[in-house]
């Protein structure tokens, strides 16, 4: 009679220890995890008494265990894909200011200022598109930011030395770099 008074005990003990799980989840979506888990270790305790009687306790514990070693296992494989996408976005955006810098000290070589460079970079490391605005050195006047970024390179003789540049060196095509001159 006690052990049936111990398993019931249990199961209640249970139930309010996974009422209060549940509602100290912070996130909905959580919730479905925890009930589907909470499903499982209730079968457990109700069927516990059952399969000690029969001797098959020990064949249900390494299933289990065995269920929970493959699940594991998925959730690392999530974690290191998870993982290799952010280092890869990391990467991606270190590329793109290294080229932004080497891109700016090709412009500096034309005797243009660079106010500011962007650079986008595909999955696969390929120059996407570079924009740029610039000021040719010497130009009198005050800074004043452009707002636009329309490209009025062809105006000026040494940003479309630039861009032609920039064309051949990175094998882009002209619309995929945008210069803006400042004031031009």
């Amino acid at each position: 009679m006690e052990f049936i008074y111990t398993w019931v005990k249990n199961i209640v003990c249970f139930y309010i220890f996974m009422a209060i799980i549940t509602h100290l989840l912070p996130k909905e979506s959580y919730r479905k995890y925890v009930r589907f888990f909470s499903g499982m270790l209730l079968t457990i305790l109700v069927m516990s008494p059952v399969l000690s009687v029969f001797g098959k306790e020990d064949v249900l514990m390494k299933k289990i265990s065995q269920a929970g070693f493959f699940q594991e296992l998925d959730n690392l494989k999530l974690d290191t894909r998870h993982f290799e996408q952010t280092q890869k976005r990391a990467y991606v955006q270190e590329y793109e200011k290294v080229i932004a810098m080497d891109v700016e000290r090709i412009a500096e070589g034309q005797q243009l200022q660079v106010l500011w460079t962007d650079v986008h970079l595909s999955e696969e490391y390929q120059v996407e598109s570079i924009g740029m605005e610039v000021r040719a050195d010497g130009e009198e006047g005050v800074f004043v930011p452009k707002v636009s970024s329309q490209d009025n390179s062809r105006e000026h003789p040494r940003v479309l030395a630039l861009k032609q540049e920039l064309m051949e060196f990175y094998r882009l095509a002209e619309e995929q770099i945008q210069i803006a001159v400042q004031g031009g």
